[in-house]
């Protein structure tokens, strides 16, 4: 599933250039999706089989390093070589390194032992796993809306804050340094995790990201928005780890029934991709309504609230869990 997932992601990349309608870019940008969506749920399966659920902290927090750095280069490296060597270059690039990431996998990457594949219906999660998985799901959902929101506000606004004369190339600094930010905490955030539990991080994680939305609400230096990127890198770092975490414990929770593991992780992203794509359509039609200062202010106004239920529903959890104890 990981390489069918890569091959297809370096097809879509290799067709980008020759796209040339409408309809051309959204087939590939389909087809790119299908690749992710194979590989991303089959990696965080994989990492939820081979680690113990007292190594799972750590082995997410080494993939989002990983994840976190991708993420920070893309920014500045593509606008660098679409500067200097014309608009194809960067997506022959991409398909290098797609290509590149097969071999690695196929070279280094061992399936584990002996799998038992059960025919027939697959084990039903249990009340408090069902819990788990709705609380993460609830918590990916509004916070990777931040990252989304990022891609499709932040550069049109930056641009429009005429004082600052902010170029085109700045502005991928900017965001590359919140993703930045978010690798380099991955392995701090374990440790607090470890202390905090997954939910108060990733719920920490969501108050992050409110705090830097207010910042970039009314943001009027270069400094605020370093600040804003610093606080939202944290915050989206934070919310990913707790989130992948609790997932991949309901995933792993049943060492016997391995089948069940791409499911789980299968709904989680179903989740993740649902607020990646559809909370800047929402936002972007808002955008055009109040303006992307006043969907900042309200994205955090909304971050908070979702933290007040997630807290609400994490309680009732933990009372639910207690009672079954």
């Amino acid at each position: 599933m990981i390489v069918a997932g890569l091959l297809l992601y370096a097809l879509a990349s290799a067709l980008f250039p020759f796209s040339t309608e409408p309809y051309d870019w959204i087939f590939v940008r389909a087809v790119q999706g299908a690749g992710a969506g194979l590989f991303f749920p089959a990696i965080t399966a994989l990492l939820s089989e081979v680690a113990s659920s007292e190594e799972r902290g750590h082995a997410l927090g080494v993939y989002n390093i990983g994840l976190g750095l991708g993420l920070a280069v893309g920014p500045a490296s593509g606008g660098i070589l679409f500067d200097f060597y014309g608009l194809y270059t960067p997506f022959f690039v991409c398909v290098v390194f797609a290509l590149l990431s097969v071999v690695l996998v196929v070279l280094f990457v061992e399936e584990p032992g002996e799998r038992v594949i059960r025919r027939g219906r697959q084990p039903a999660l249990r009340e408090y796993e069902r819990r788990q998985l709705l609380l993460a799901g609830l918590v990916i959902f509004f916070g990777i809306g931040v990252a989304a929101i990022m891609g499709a506000l932040f550069s049109p606004y930056a641009l429009a804050l005429e004082h600052l004369k902010l170029s085109a190339g700045f502005i991928g600094i900017i965001l590359s340094i919140m993703f930045m930010v978010f690798a380099v905490l991955q392995l701090g955030l374990t440790r607090l995790m470890q202390r905090l539990g997954e939910l108060e991080l990733a719920l920490a994680g969501l108050l992050l990201c409110a705090g830097g939305l207010l910042i970039l609400y009314q943001a009027s230096s270069i400094l605020e928005l370093v600040l804003m990127s610093v606080l939202l890198g944290a915050g989206l770092g934070a919310v990913s780890l707790g989130t992948l975490t609790l997932a991949t414990n309901v995933a792993g929770a049943g060492e016997s029934e391995q089948e069940r593991r791409g499911k789980v992780m299968g709904i989680y992203y179903t989740v993740f991709y649902a607020g990646l794509g559809g909370i800047p359509l929402v936002c972007g039609a808002l955008s055009e309504l109040f303006g992307a200062r006043m969907l900042f202010l309200g994205y955090a106004a909304l971050l908070l609230g979702v933290i007040g239920v997630v807290w609400r529903l994490g309680l009732s959890k933990g009372r639910f869990l207690g009672e079954l104890a």
